[in-house]
C-alpha cells in the first residue's frame, strides 16, 4: 500500500514530531549537535524554526516553510548528517530514526497556543527559557514574529494558559497529517 503523501503549505505554521527507533539524544553534546545540523540545514533551505522541544526519543519543532519542498528537504538532510555525526560518533550503525517525520499544518492564529502546547512539554532542551529571556545565543529561532506579538513580558504571562480543545485536535493532526486550517477554509467559503 502507499504512503499517504504530506501536506506541506507554505507559509502556514506546522508542527513537526519525529521519533526515535532508539535514543536519539544521550547527553547535551547531542542535543547540541542536532540543533547545530538544524540551525545550518533550515538556513540552507529558507526554513523558519518557531520553537522546538527536544526529548531522549521525539523531536518536536514548529516551522515555518516557505515552500512545499523546504521542510522535506531541510528535515531530511537533518536527519542524514545527524544520524552520520552519531554514527561516527557511537561507532555504531543502528537506526536512530523512526519512520517518517509527521507533520501538521494549522493557521497562524493557533501558533501562540501551539508554541505554548510545544513548550510545556517537559523536555531536556526546548525553546522555553529563549522564549521567557527574549535571548537567543544559538540564532536558531525566527524571532522576528514572536518578537513583534509578545516579547519575554508578554509572553511570561501568556504561556501559563492552555486550549485543550486546539491541542487534542493538534496531537489528532499530527497523527493524521491533515492541516488544521479551519480558519482558512471559512475565509475561502467568504470570498
Amino acid at each position: 500500500m502507499a504512503r499517504a503523501r504530506r501536506i506541506t503549505l507554505p507559509f502556514f505554521p506546522h508542527y513537526v514530531r519525529q521519533m526515535a527507533a532508539t535514543p536519539a539524544f544521550t547527553d547535551e553534546t547531542d542535543y547540541r549537535a542536532f540543533l547545530h545540523v538544524l540551525g545550518r540545514s533550515a538556513s540552507r533551505h529558507h526554513l523558519s524554526i518557531l520553537a522546538y522541544s527536544l526529548q531522549p526519543t521525539e523531536a518536536h519543532l514548529l516551522v515555518l516553510p516557505v515552500s512545499a519542498a523546504t521542510q522535506s528537504r531541510t528535515l531530511a538532510q537533518v536527519n542524514r548528517e545527524y544520524s552520520l555525526w552519531r554514527h561516527i560518533r557511537s561507532e555504531q550503525s543502528e537506526r536512530i530514526w523512526s519512520g517518517r517525520f509527521q507533520s501538521c499544518a494549522f493557521d497562524r492564529p493557533q501558533l501562540w497556543a501551539a508554541i505554548r502546547f510545544l513548550e510545556s512539554r517537559s523536555a531536556p532542551y526546548s525553546s522555553r527559557n529563549t522564549h521567557h529571556s527574549g535571548e537567543d545565543p544559538d540564532r536558531l529561532l525566527d524571532m522576528a514574529l514572536w518578537d513583534e506579538v509578545y516579547g519575554p513580558a508578554r509572553w511570561t504571562r501568556f504561556a501559563g494558559l492552555t486550549d485543550p480543545a486546539f491541542e487534542a485536535a493538534l496531537t489528532v493532526g499530527i497523527g493524521s497529517g491533515q492541516p488544521l486550517l479551519e480558519t482558512v477554509h471559512a475565509r475561502a467559503a467568504a470570498r
